[in-house]
């Protein structure tokens, strides 16, 4: 039984889906917990809701900015069209850097994301489909959580596990529940800076130690040239966003997580982090985290 599991080691292999927003997402914020769960032989697949061709392409959102006026209708939808495939083909590389394949584009317009039935339905459809133990998504009242497509992306996960969690007439695939589900973390590289910052009520409480596959990483985001991930952005984001994580769990780098709820042990969870720190001095905890991976 679970008892057995949990005193014995977890051993079976698991299925981890990570849904984005954004063709970066996936890879900036579960990137390095994805390469380590390709590494152990789990199932790791991720989700981009959007094709990010509106607000998040080079070509589109820097060089329309400048014109005195934007292409018509049918030449911008092509042009989009076009994007959308450029971004979906670094996401594939970027995948299989980091270990995995299975990429699903639902190539939704990234202008007005919402929650809609729809797109519901079809993500529910997808993991009932796959079946995953472990869902990582956005943190559901991200910044306004009204308007921000992070947000709104986490509440679209959150409706579709509810929905793969029950029978659809026009699905044949029996029901799936996840087992736990993790937010992407929040605030590593950032301040409090507005007045839906106030909000608060959350913490990052599940950090995972990416030192070791940090360099893959940042060859995943680098990967990611139309979004303006490659070069400098991506060492920057790595150094100020992993490191932050990484000093906040006392590693070199990390990727922080918020648990959607409390977890039931048979044995009181300690970590080897939580052991190794308490039998370590305070400078050598300080050179734990202050290591610095050189990258080229």
């Amino acid at each position: 039984g679970p008892a057995e599991t949990e005193r014995h080691g977890m051993t079976d292999p698991l299925g981890i889906v990570s849904i984005g927003a954004h063709p970066a997402d996936v890879f900036d914020q579960s990137g390095g917990t994805m390469a380590h769960h390709s590494a152990r032989g789990d199932y790791v697949a991720c989700v981009v809701l959007t094709h990010g061709a509106r607000v998040h392409d080079k070509v589109i959102s820097d060089s329309m900015f400048h014109r005195e006026e934007v292409p018509g209708g049918d030449e911008l939808t092509s042009l989009m069209a076009e994007r959308s495939e450029v971004k979906a083909e670094e996401v594939r590389k970027a995948g299989r850097i980091l270990g995995f394949e299975d990429v699903h584009f639902f190539g939704a317009d990234d202008a007005v994301l919402l929650v809609n039935e729809e797109i519901v339905k079809r993500l529910g459809r997808l993991l009932r489909e796959i079946c995953p133990d472990v869902v990582l998504t956005h943190y559901p009242k991200e910044e306004d959580a009204l308007t921000n497509p992070h947000a709104i992306a986490g509440q679209i996960a959150l409706h579709a596990m509810r929905v793969a969690g029950s029978v659809d007439p026009e699905d044949t695939n029996p029901p799936v529940s996840v087992a736990r589900t993790f937010f992407f973390g929040s605030g590593a590289a950032s301040l409090r800076r507005s007045v839906w910052d106030s909000d608060g009520g959350y913490y990052n409480d599940v950090f995972v130690d990416i030192t070791d596959v940090v360099d893959k990483k940042l060859a995943a985001l680098d990967c990611l040239v139309s979004q303006g991930y490659g070069g400098a952005y991506a060492r920057k984001r790595i150094e100020t966003n992993d490191g932050a994580f990484g000093t906040a769990a006392g590693v070199a780098y990390a990727e922080g997580f918020i648990a959607s709820r409390g977890e039931t042990h048979y044995l009181l969870p300690v970590s080897d982090y939580s052991m190794q720190a308490a039998q370590s001095s305070d400078h050598e905890r300080m050179a734990r985290y202050s290591y610095r991976i050189p990258v080229d």
